[in-house]
């Protein structure tokens, strides 16, 4: 006689449905099941039915832990499942009345690490809801990533039918990769029914004027602002984001990240749109020193260097950065709408890394000490990839006082590359290594004119690092995009 453990019995429970029970004709699951409000230990399962049913859902962990639900005869169903254990992953199944109501595969999450904790796989895409092949090839991609969170830069609605341009492309996606959505403009056009109908979000207030939230997953602190129209009060949300960063700071969480839908920074068509946002929340991100913040609207993928009082810092650290003094800035709005070009002399392109008008989606893998990003196209290939570290020194930028090429000798080259800088608006790979006199960080006439006494009238050589290549503690890297050594 074979013997067999608790711990096995339910997990096949979990999979096994109870019986057929009685005959329902007709039914069938038409939006769902999906994920809202996953944390450290609940989660909201959602789904509609065609027919008016008493629903039920059953949820076995990895460790035998059993949590079941069941709920009133509706079309629509929303299940709270409470008491689940941290960083554990669960398998779930649906019912309606007895009968169980199959999908493609058995649903599964995993809930959250204790803030501070634990590792995190996030996807994000913006501008998606179109329901076109695009945005269905990239929810494939992002099926496969097995990731916890599913993060939205807004516009997830370009029509009226959440169904057809939302629920359906991701259907599966939805079933095991809790969304955590921010609202574009084109989600404020949603006809019949509500945003809050669809949605649960942690920490919202109905009463608030817009959907405005922010929670935390195990390493990182996520904050999430709701589209405005320009000209209208910022000053309720931006409140709010200065006291949520504020006491995330405080409470020591390892990352903080921002997303919404307008780009902050951007090479692309918005490139100079005006918007309250634009002003006032990069201040904010450098106050409280914002690791990664996430925008949509323009539909392309863009990368910045980590970014400080509007200048570029180290950059030259690129592509893993060792806390750097500054905000990356990603746009990603390219979930499968119509593709947006470059603006030709947007102000913004000297902040951006990369530029590339494709559908993408972006991939996070979050520890306490890393945060890894990806960008990925429709076929999974890889676009672009960087790091942020903070388990080890930051680098002190290092390079030869003088060498303006960072061509790694002092020449006359150095000195035409300086007069370029000047007067006809070229730019240098690291400003501040072109400052032969040590004097200070801001090019001006003088600094040439000494490089020119020193090779060629027997003037003084530059300070130090010169005639070695070096570090120099505190220099101002704004804008310095290689090392010079």
């Amino acid at each position: 006689m074979r013997y067999w453990s608790l711990s096995v019995l339910l997990t096949a429970m979990c999979f096994c449905p109870f019986g057929t029970g009685q005959e329902l004709p007709g039914l069938e699951i038409v939006r769902g099941p999906y994920l809202q409000g996953l944390s450290e230990s609940s989660v909201k399962i959602i789904w509609l039915t065609s027919i008016s049913v008493e629903s039920r859902v059953r949820c076995v962990g990895e460790d035998g832990h059993v949590v079941e639900v069941t709920g009133p005869l509706s079309e629509s169903h929303e299940l709270v499942l409470e008491g689940l254990r941290p960083a554990t992953a669960y398998s779930y199944l649906v019912f309606g009345g007895e009968r169980e109501l199959g999908q493609r595969m058995a649903q599964r999450f995993r809930t959250a690490s204790p803030p501070g904790e634990g590792s995190l796989r996030a996807v994000v895409v913006g501008d998606s809801g179109t329901g076109s092949i695009e945005q269905a090839r990239i929810s494939t991609v992002m099926e496969g990533l097995d990731a916890n969170l599913f993060l939205h830069t807004g516009d997830l609605f370009y029509q009226p039918s959440p169904d057809f341009v939302h629920f359906r492309p991701y259907r599966y996606l939805l079933s095991k990769t809790c969304l955590y959505p921010s609202r574009g403009n084109h989600d404020l056009d949603l006809q019949n029914v509500e945003w809050r109908d669809l949605f649960t979000v942690p920490n919202d207030d109905p009463a608030r004027i817009g959907v405005y939230y922010s929670y935390d997953w195990g390493p990182a602190h996520f904050t999430v602002l709701d589209y405005v129209h320009f000209g209208a009060d910022t000053s309720a949300q931006l409140d709010f984001v200065e006291r949520d960063l504020a006491n995330a700071r405080a409470r020591g969480m390892p990352w903080l990240v921002v997303y919404q839908h307008i780009p902050l920074y951007t090479a692309g068509v918005y490139a100079n749109l005006i918007h309250p946002f634009r002003e006032r929340l990069p201040e904010l991100c450098d106050r409280y020193g914002v690791d990664m913040v996430f925008s949509g609207h323009d539909h392309n993928y863009q990368r910045s260097y980590p970014v400080r009082e509007g200048a570029a810092r180290d950059a030259w650290q690129e592509p893993v950065f060792f806390s750097p003094r500054g905000t990356v800035y990603i746009v990603t709005g390219g979930g499968g709408g119509f593709l947006y070009p470059e603006l030709e002399g947007a102000p913004n392109r000297p902040l951006m890394h990369t530029f590339q008008s494709v559908n993408h989606c972006v991939v996070l893998d979050i520890t306490p000490a890393e945060f890894r990003v990806r960008a990925l196209d429709m076929q999974g290939n890889l676009m672009d990839e960087f790091r942020l570290k903070k388990d080890g020194p930051r680098p002190e930028l290092e390079f030869l006082r003088g060498d303006a090429n960072l061509d790694g000798q002092l020449d006359i080259g150095d000195v035409i590359a300086s007069l370029g800088y000047l007067f006809l608006g070229e730019q240098l790979p690291c400003p501040v290594a072109a400052d032969s006199t040590g004097q200070g960080d801001h090019l001006v006439i003088t600094r040439p004119i000494y490089t020119l006494q020193f090779l060629f009238m027997g003037g003084p050589p530059p300070p130090a690092p010169f005639p070695a290549c070096g570090p120099v503690e505190g220099a101002d890297d704004s804008f310095c995009y290689e090392s010079g050594c």
